[in-house]
């Protein structure tokens, strides 16, 4: 009986030790938020991103469908919204992998069903996380995006709902179908009493010009309070994400090709937006994918607001009195790194406690908003939603917290559909309440 305890304490101490050497989770790839280091050596080759699916075909063999993709890697709690939505095998990491072997390697045909798989993903990047694979804990997301943009090239994909936004960003300029001349209607002073040039381009995005205008409104009081010099676009279209996203990259070239245009005439050397997805296309997209030419540094409000503080230009004056939970936007901390710049914030506001949800930062559970799986998946969307509003509510907190649109549209969609008593805020609805 002894030797027994001996031998299952010596596996658990010895399983156990290595999870500080290999896996930091404050350690992030560079300019990513995915933890750098993973339990296998890493003695991959250097890859590129975002090239198209045939480039990563080889990558595919390396998952050895372990289930890894599943769970928060030694947390046990679920990671892929998609597969517990779904329920299949398929709908997770490993089966995608697996219908992408077989479509890059023609045992299988392109076809609406196998791609309606694909595209039921918010393209969270949790999985990616998880995966103690080197390869595919790098660029398993690049090839899922590749995988969209080739379902468009063969005339099976998008989904309905979202080739239908497509079309409209096309028309109008923007997901929604609102009138292109109405993106400005938010804007609490007339646009001719702003400077045509300016060392700060504010870029407002889609959804916080026409759904939640709140969060350009607070953005632009917050910029206009601290006496920023700073301008808006005089025709600004919409990034170009969703169009991307959905594989649609002509749709999202013609945007990005316009918007560079419009930055210009600004003369700005920075451009602040509070909408993760426009940070990440304006940041990677258009320089690092469409290689255009752009040269202005892309800095998202969060950041923008915490040097602000640091600096003691921004300062906190009213107490704010709220007991809250942080949901770490995808777009913004998988995909680009940033978990400290929201906290930093929201930790320095007077009469603010942050109790954080158990899924957090890199492994944080998405909110269903994202992928354009709201126009195609409504009911993965919801799901997903609901499941972070419970998350967030068992803390005890009074109000969840985000610094994305998109965030704060799903969540708050949940809270209404289940009647659930929760309060709803983008961190600059906060951040320009706390300096009135």
């Amino acid at each position: 009986m002894s030797k027994k305890k001996k031998i299952r304490y010596a596996f658990k101490k010895d399983y156990e030790a290595p999870v500080k050497e290999f896996y930091p989770r404050d350690l992030y790839l560079p300019g990513r938020g995915i933890g750098k280091k993973v339990t296998v050596p890493d003695t991959m080759g250097e890859f590129e991103r975002y090239k198209p699916l045939d480039y990563y075909k080889d990558l595919l063999r390396l998952c050895v469908k372990c289930g890894n993709c599943r769970y928060v890697f030694r947390d046990w709690n679920r990671a892929c919204p998609s597969g517990e939505f779904g329920g299949f095998e398929s709908y997770y990491l490993g089966g995608k992998n697996v219908l992408l072997w077989g479509l890059t390697r023609g045992k299988i045909k392109w076809s609406k069903p196998i791609v309606e798989v694909l595209y039921h993903c918010m393209l969270c990047g949790n999985c990616q996380v998880q995966c103690q694979i080197p390869e595919i804990h790098h660029y398993a997301m690049e090839w899922l995006e590749a995988a969209r943009e080739k379902a468009v090239e063969l005339g099976v994909g998008p989904m309905p709902g979202q080739l239908k936004m497509g079309r409209r960003i096309v028309k109008e300029h923007n997901p929604y179908m609102e009138l292109h001349k109405k993106r400005l209607d938010w804007l609490p002073v007339s646009k001719e009493s702003l400077p045509k040039k300016a060392e700060i381009a504010f870029f407002v995005g889609c959804t916080p010009s026409y759904m939640q205008t709140h969060i350009a409104t607070a953005t632009f009081e917050i910029l206009k309070k601290l006496n920023v010099n700073f301008t808006i676009l005089n025709d600004e279209y919409c990034c170009g994400s969703p169009a991307q996203q959905t594989g649609q990259r002509k749709i999202a070239m013609d945007c990005a090709r316009h918007n560079i245009e419009e930055l210009e005439k600004t003369g700005a050397s920075t451009v602040v937006t509070s909408c993760p997805g426009c940070y990440r296309m304006l940041k990677e997209g258009y320089k690092k994918r469409y290689h255009l030419n752009f040269e202005a540094e892309i800095v998202h409000s969060a950041t923008f607001f915490n040097k602000l503080l640091k600096k003691g230009v921004l300062k906190f004056r009213k107490n704010i009195g709220k007991v809250i939970t942080y949901h770490d936007p995808c777009e913004l901390g998988r995909y680009s790194g940033i978990y400290k710049d929201p906290r930093d914030l929201l930790q320095n506001m007077a009469g603010v406690k942050v109790i954080e949800m158990p899924r957090n930062k890199q492994n944080a559970w998405c909110c269903g908003g994202g992928g354009g799986v709201r126009a195609g998946f409504p009911g993965l969307s919801s799901f997903a939603a609901s499941e972070r509003v419970k998350e967030a509510k068992e803390t005890g907190a009074e109000a969840i917290v985000s610094s994305c649109p998109f965030c704060y549209i799903n969540l708050s969609d949940a809270i209404e559909q289940y009647n659930e008593k929760m309060e709803v805020y983008d961190v600059v609805d906060l951040i320009n309440m706390s300096i009135k």
